[in-house]
């Protein structure tokens, strides 16, 4: 929908809402103002001049941390604090990882297609990176040998990375950097990133193929106009460029009219988009965050207002993807709680959670529905899976499991938790994971998930079980009998794992019979259901593997644990 000298942006499916979160945050950035109401953003057209500006300058400055451009020029503050009287080996092996390093970076086809483009041509980057050359150090020498050699790099380095830093350079190798780290993992062979136009000005041909056809649809009277967008059902003269787009630009989305029109009714593709909307699919990269290879959009679309606040991100250089999506269940919590009672149902069952993995070529994107059961559980568990963000449990040399992302996986599906449980005590014996707590943590979690399905075990039962399992470890060590332990978990474990009630208690029988000890009643309680069972079996074996853990954790102080 458009009105005379404004640009209403009304919200659609995930994509296109990508695209309008993406186009506010550059506004945002650029600190221009707009409206929005229940379901829109409108703004006046007279924005979009000179929008690639705009658009760079917010990538720039959101993802510039991430760049190799900064990566580069941070070296600086090593050379200033360098001191000849106090070098050292380690300074000797850190200055030639920098060299080996940069003269990749200068070299690559990126920064040299922006060479193309920078007018300032005081310095050529390509000669000064053949200075460059790694220090060596023969067995004879000492350190001290070589400082002269490690200062004449240092100068030519100081150099470049002034180079580097000139407004013009720094403007072109930025926006080359994040064409490259954020841009194209969305979009392709169009504008900039068409192969004809690499080594271009990629601010001149985002205006020439986005803004001008933009600005021009907006100036133009519509009324006779037959064709009407697929996305937002503006009017368009025909059905090619520059008044009509297709979407085959977007990675994995798109459907190339000209070669795939059987696809649609009739054999007529009719996914052609006006100028207007050919801008905001643009901005697709910009309503994502993006991570290395990966990004993340949550698409709530029952108000504006909240989508565009749960997808409010800010970034730290060393900001890990499982951070950013822990941060991103918060943000929907609070925005949540703020919503009015008879909203909330309706809101939490709208929220849609979209990730990109641009290395898996063939599925780029995936998706995942955040029900509220769901996100009660992350909201009750949230100082917990936190805390587990950085765990890994070590499989192989190779191979780790990450565990906030194991758990998340499974609450995303619907599913519990006990395979992860019963595959880390295997670990556990096995001497690839110590980390008891943290399996301790998964029960949890996994009784906050069962909470919503009835089938809660109550802390106190929990703490109880695990209780149990430390008492009879210490009564088998007492009778020194303690190598009798691994036999009894592993069958405790095989006999959880097929849900085997009969084999796990007869088990525990033998187990206390051996001490002449009477088995608690908590067990027998247990059998009554399935996952009951299992929640009160993996207690007790927390407590069997010998590690008391305090029960009265600051670190998760404020999760709900089965009150």
């Amino acid at each position: 929908m458009r009105i005379i000298g404004k640009i209403r942006l009304e919200l659609s499916d995930w994509l296109y809402n990508a695209g309008i979160v993406g186009v506010v945050k550059i506004l945002e950035d650029s600190e221009v103002s707009y409206d929005t109401g229940i379901n829109y953003v409108e703004f006046d057209d007279s924005v979009l001049e000179n929008f690639s500006q705009k658009y760079f300058n917010y990538f720039i400055k959101k993802y510039k941390k991430f760049t190799s451009w900064y990566k580069i020029v941070s070296f600086e503050g090593y050379i200033e604090n360098f001191n000849k009287e106090n070098v050292q080996e380690k300074d000797l092996t850190f200055v030639n990882n920098y060299i080996e390093d940069i003269k990749k970076k200068l070299t690559s086809n990126s920064y040299k297609s922006g060479y193309l483009v920078i007018e300032d041509k005081e310095l050529d980057l390509l000669k000064e990176e053949k200075k460059l050359k790694k220090i060596k150090m023969t067995k004879k020498q000492e350190i001290k040998d070589v400082v002269e050699d490690i200062q004449v790099q240092l100068e030519i380095i100081k150099e470049i990375i002034k180079y580097l830093k000139k407004e013009e350079v720094k403007r072109i190798i930025l926006a080359k950097n994040v064409i490259y780290d954020v841009i194209q993992r969305f979009w392709a062979d169009v504008s900039f990133l068409n192969k004809n136009n690499s080594k271009k000005d990629m601010y001149i041909e985002y205006n020439a193929y986005f803004t001008k056809s933009a600005l021009d649809y907006g100036k133009a009277n519509k009324d006779k106009y037959k064709y009407l967008c697929f996305t937002c059902d503006g009017k368009m003269s025909k059905l090619s460029k520059p008044a009509a787009y297709d979407l085959t630009w977007i990675s994995k989305m798109g459907v190339d009219m000209s070669k795939k029109s059987s696809h649609f009714w009739n054999f007529n593709g009719d996914s052609y988009i006006c100028p207007i909307c050919n801008l905001v699919y643009s901005c697709i990269p910009a309503g994502f965050t993006v991570i290395k290879s990966r990004g993340l959009f949550i698409n709530q679309n029952s108000s504006i207002d909240t989508l565009l606040k749960i997808n409010n991100h800010t970034l730290e250089h060393n900001t890990s993807f499982e951070e950013l999506e822990q941060e991103t269940y918060f943000n929907i919590v609070e925005s949540v709680s703020q919503s009015s009672v008879e909203h909330f149902e309706k809101e939490i069952e709208n929220i849609q959670i979209v990730k990109l993995d641009s290395d898996n070529q063939r599925r780029p994107y995936s998706f995942n529905i955040l029900s509220k059961d769901k996100l009660r559980v992350i909201s009750d568990s949230k100082n917990m899976l936190r805390s587990m963000i950085k765990t890994h449990a070590k499989i192989s040399s190779k191979e780790f499991l990450n565990l906030y992302r194991e758990v998340i996986s499974r609450l995303y599906d619907g599913k519990n938790q006990f395979d992860l449980i019963n595959k880390l005590f295997h670990f556990k014996l096995d001497a690839k994971f110590n980390r008891v707590q943290f399996i301790e943590m998964i029960i949890k979690i996994n009784n906050n998930f069962l909470r919503g399905r009835g089938k809660m075990v109550h802390y106190k039962v929990i703490n109880n079980c695990k209780d149990y399992g430390v008492e009879l470890r210490k009564s088998y060590s007492d009778k020194k009998a303690e190598n009798k332990l691994g036999g009894v978990t592993y069958r405790l474990l095989n006999a959880l794992k097929t849900k085997n009630t009969a084999r796990f208690m007869d088990t525990i029988l033998n187990a206390y019979m051996y001490l002449n000890k009477q088995v608690p009643t908590a067990f027998v309680e247990g059998l009554q259901d399935i996952d009951k069972f299992q929640t009160i079996g993996y207690a007790f074996l927390l407590g069997l593997q010998g590690e008391e853990i305090k029960k009265d954790d600051k670190k998760n102080k404020g999760d709900i644990v089965n009150e």
